[in-house]
């Protein structure tokens, strides 16, 4: 094992200290530091890290941090989205490779920036779009691609259904005093609390969210999207700024066969129910695919007129009636549980056993985390380098801006090019 790589943590709220206990359980890391701006999180992430071995120095302000401490090569940002941009590049011309969390940015001229600043510096900038170090999503992948198992792709329905607007609190004994809140940026510690439903730090829950998802329908389809139009608001929720619901339309170009033709998709996200959960579906001429990271989710649908295939032929099957006679092989529902297909359809009573599974089954943040360490090491490269990602802010804030134009965007290639 080369040297432990020594690595600081910017901002130690729930999502921070989530990829802090993912990153303990990856060996050969070394956590030196931790920073953020209210003392009550700083500190509990300080002491965790403790008790796991690791004692840290902690920090209120980034640029103290970096000032101070010498020996560090990486970095993860998992502050508020307004805040990545100035703290990705200061951690780029430190010297560190950095681990920002999505979104890159608010807008597409800071994201553009820090892909700049990571090929300047000559460091790696991995986005955290998880789903691409996902290995749930690479089977996908080989089942669309190698077993060809869905045709031609001809469109994608995505959702994102949760994550209610709940207000967080604090006890007020925790507060952050007010001088400190407006030396970064906050008017009030409600605002720091709840910065993801206010303009300011937040572009809302299509870039939230739905960036994610967006970006899934990119890596699949090969291409960014070439149109989008968009529609939504704050229409249930009385309180902060940004809407609680949209809906999208986005188009690509996708080439199958030497061919290209236009994929059309339809996305939603919904904060004011939890209904269906979040998922991605591919629709083909001769099936359909759902994924999600959410491992209760996702399957795949085989067309009744669809050849069988040899990969079908090869996987061993269990009757579920042993009584009954045998069903046809043709139309079945394939359910990706634990890498393995399972199968059983309205039509039939068969299932298929698991496929072989790859592995034990990590947190996604855990295997995209561990995509970053290696990458630094050396033995890997990035799945969602810095300029994968700028694909991804770019397509979800243009939905933004459709949504707030009332019209379709038409988008060019250039558009997602640094």
């Amino acid at each position: 094992m080369p040297d432990d790589i020594h690595v600081a943590v910017i901002g130690a709220g729930r999502q921070g200290r989530d990829l802090i206990n993912y990153g303990l359980d990856l060996p050969g890391l070394r956590f030196k530091a931790v920073c953020d701006i209210w003392p009550y999180a700083r500190t509990y992430a300080a002491n965790l890290l403790k008790k796991r071995g690791h004692p840290c120095a902690a920090y209120e302000d980034y640029r103290e941090m970096l000032a101070k401490e010498k020996d560090l090569a990486a970095a993860i940002i998992a502050t508020p989205d307004a805040f990545h941009c100035e703290q990705t590049l200061a951690c780029l011309k430190a010297g560190l490779h950095v681990y920002c969390e999505k979104e890159m940015a608010l807008t597409v001229e800071d994201c553009r920036k820090m892909v700049l600043a990571a090929r300047q510096a000559e460091r790696l900038l991995q986005v955290g779009r998880q789903h691409r170090s996902n290995p749930r999503y690479h089977l996908a992948l080989e089942y669309i691609y190698e077993k060809k198992a869905l045709g031609r792709i001809t469109n994608v329905f995505g959702q994102w259904h949760g994550h209610k607007r709940v207000k967080f609190t604090w006890p007020e004994k925790l507060a952050i005093d007010e001088a400190t809140l407006k030396r970064y940026g906050y008017e009030s510690m409600e605002q720091f609390r709840n910065w993801r439903w206010f303009a300011k730090f937040s572009a809302g829950e299509l870039v939230n969210l739905g960036a994610h998802q967006i970006d899934v329908f990119n890596w699949f389809l090969h291409a960014p999207p070439k149109a989008v139009m968009a529609d939504g608001g704050l229409d249930y929720y009385d309180f902060y700024e940004l809407y609680d619901n949209a809906t999208c339309l986005l188009e690509w170009d996708y080439a199958w066969e030497g061919k290209t033709r236009t994929v059309r998709g339809l996305y939603d996200v919904n904060t004011t129910t939890e209904e269906g959960g979040f998922y991605e579906v591919f629709y083909g001429d001769d099936g359909a695919l759902t994924i999600s990271e959410d491992a209760r989710q996702g399957g795949l649908w085989r067309e009744q007129r669809a050849k069988v295939a040899q990969w079908e032929e090869d996987l061993p099957v269990l009757w579920v009636r042993p009584n009954s006679p045998p069903p046809k092989r043709h139309g079945g529902a394939y359910y990706l549980h634990d890498y393995g297909v399972n199968v059983g359809g309205p039509s039939e009573d068969r299932v298929f056993a698991p496929l072989p599974n790859p592995g034990v089954e990590k947190h996604p943040h855990w295997y995209h985390l561990k995509n970053f360490f290696d990458a630094i090491r050396g033995v890997w490269g990035l799945n969602c380098p810095a300029e994968v990602g700028y694909q991804g802010a770019v397509a979800a804030l243009r939905a933004v801006e459709a949504m707030k134009a009332g019209r379709r965007l038409a988008l060019k290639m250039e558009d997602f090019k640094v």
